[in-house]
């Protein structure tokens, strides 16, 4: 199932300005893979949480080969840090490859391994942790990620909506984890979360208290 219209996403992405050379490789290269990425309408809108929110600490839980985390390391500026978190190492390697190609590398640190192991080693609070592991993982990182934010900070997840596969009666386990994650999201009086119908669905929840 579409969450946005095909042609509307596609006049999104006229709209949008041409990338740089690096960012343009890595999307070809997640088409070329069919390696899910979160394109460049979400990197906008990631780009935009931090340059409103002015963080300057994120955390992503599940990095892949680096899309996001460029897009993030772009807008934090040199005095920020983003902490990629990717259980691949050739995953690690090449997120490592684009983003000194890129000139990003200074403005993060590139964590091997479960990303929900890796959130516990981790010293201080952040400003901002981006979801993106394993779908059935997704309720137990949302309690990890409510433990490390800020009050007032952004707890930012990905395929919120995952092709409406909850709507068709999927029982796969990660259909289960989303919808989990939904109900844990909006019921929380902790957090203030929404869900913008981007892509595959973005969530976007703030730390209250």
């Amino acid at each position: 199932m579409d969450i946005v219209h095909p042609k509307i996403e596609e006049y999104l992405l006229k709209l949008t300005p041409k990338r740089d050379r690096v960012l343009s490789e890595m999307e070809a290269l997640g088409e070329s893979r069919q390696f899910p990425i979160v394109g460049p309408l979400v990197g906008r809108f990631l780009y935009a949480l931090v340059k409103t929110a002015r963080a300057r600490r994120i955390l992503e839980m599940g990095s892949g080969f680096g899309y996001s985390a460029y897009w993030f390391a772009m807008a934090l500026g040199p005095r920020g840090k983003v902490i990629l978190t990717e259980d691949s190492q050739d995953n690690a390697e090449l997120a490592r490859r684009f983003l000194k190609r890129g000139g990003l590398l200074s403005r993060t640190r590139i964590e091997v391994g479960d990303a929900l192991q890796i959130i516990d080693r981790l010293p201080g609070a952040f400003d901002l942790i981006f979801i993106d592991v394993e779908k059935e993982m997704y309720p137990r990182a949302l309690k990890k990620a409510f433990s490390r934010v800020k009050v007032g900070g952004l707890i930012v997840t990905d395929n919120a909506l995952w092709s409406g596969r909850f709507l068709e009666g999927d029982r796969e386990p990660g259909t289960l984890g989303i919808q989990a994650f939904l109900r844990d999201s909006y019921r929380s009086r902790r957090l203030w979360t929404t869900v913008l119908p981007l892509r595959d669905g973005v969530a976007l929840s703030v730390k209250l208290s």
